[in-house]
């Protein structure tokens, strides 16, 4: 039934939105409609900063995501209401700035206690990410882990974790190598050209930051600031994504398959639901249907080429998302850079299991 929810939830959230904020556009900018009514721009402000939230809320964010992304939707609706809302009309409402600001305060005083619940727990945590560092280095990993036996249950400090995780990887592991110590190690990103993608969105990132934020503080410095914040923590994921791909080879040891891809995504597979693994023989592209139940575990490539091995499960298991999200798969589809020695390695694991 939830997956069945999930894609009218979208639907629903979209044709809400998008009602909103065309009527509230044609209200101001459509002569049809004659004067602007008394108290049409509190409803509007209405609209944007209370409603559009609230939907946002229930149809999105409602165990899905951290409560925290609500406060960009607040963010959001005060630049929709500052776009949409002739200043004539807006000026008379001189407080909203200072109540946006508060709101986002509000959201910072909760991440702060957050913070605060994680360094409590800090010395347990630091301990069970020591002890999982001694197996290998996969620091994303390691840390939602320890968080996991610690805070269970706790998103809003799984959140906390990912990006910590993310400065980590973005800007202290530029020398760091992977350690592995337990089980074998194999690299699935030396023969594509992934750091090449990253790296054009990098380049396009700081040059599109550059012209719109001139373009945008024109218009709104808010909106502009807001911008480059964007496009700063864009920068900071792109880096992560590429020392995480270096830093984290998929493992087989004695009991599990080990598959993080990059940053932003993991599987740790028990050997024994491993039903079977083969060479792939499919088509190169997977439906969306396909897609639903599949862990992709290739990276970005400019041609993107046929996964070379499909592993079936046995059963449904986890995949690790960032900030907390998980989903489910049956399959799992990837490519390492030494095909034969990956499969040898699996097919003598499994045996043994």
């Amino acid at each position: 039934m939830t997956k069945v929810m999930k894609k009218p939830s979208w639907l629903c959230f979209f044709l809400l939105t998008s009602l909103i904020l065309l009527s509230n556009f044609t209200l101001y900018r459509l002569p049809l409609f004659g004067p602007v009514p008394d108290g049409a721009v509190l409803g509007s402000l209405l609209d944007l900063l209370v409603i559009v939230p609230l939907i946002t809320y229930f149809l999105i964010i409602r165990k899905r995501y951290s409560l925290k992304y609500l406060g960009i939707v607040i963010l959001a609706g005060y630049g929709a209401a500052y776009f949409i809302i002739p200043g004539q009309y807006l000026s008379q409402y001189s407080f909203l700035p200072y109540l946006v600001l508060l709101s986002e305060m509000l959201f910072l005083c909760l991440e702060l206690y957050i913070a605060y619940k994680v360094i409590t727990n800090l010395p347990r945590l630091l301990k069970e990410y020591r002890k999982l560092a001694s197996i290998h280095s996969f620091f994303l990993f390691n840390a939602q882990k320890a968080v996991e036996k610690h805070l269970p249950s706790n998103r809003l400090a799984t959140v906390l974790v990912t990006e910590f995780a993310m400065f980590n990887y973005a800007l202290f592991s530029w020398r760091k190598r992977a350690s592995i110590k337990h089980g074998k190690a194999f690299t699935y990103h030396q023969k594509t050209s992934v750091n090449a993608v990253y790296i054009m969105l990098i380049h396009a990132i700081v040059i599109e930051s550059i012209g719109l934020h001139y373009w945008l503080h024109s218009w709104s410095p808010l909106i502009a600031y807001i911008s480059i914040f964007l496009n700063i923590y864009g920068l900071l994921y792109f880096l992560a994504e590429i020392h995480a791909t270096r830093l984290t080879p998929f493992v087989i040891s004695d009991s599990h398959l080990l598959l993080q891809t990059g940053f932003s995504k993991s599987m740790n597979l028990p050997l024994e639901k491993i039903k079977e693994i083969k060479y792939y023989d499919g088509p190169e592209k997977f439906s969306g249907k396909e897609l639903k139940d599949l862990y992709d575990a290739r990276v970005p490539d400019f041609i993107q080429e046929k996964p070379m091995f499909e592993i079936t499960l046995s059963e449904l298991e986890e995949i690790h998302l960032m900030y907390g999200l998980k989903r489910r798969a049956s399959r799992v589809v990837l490519n390492v850079d030494e095909p034969e020695k990956f499969y040898q390695e699996m097919m003598n694991k499994l045996k043994h299991n």
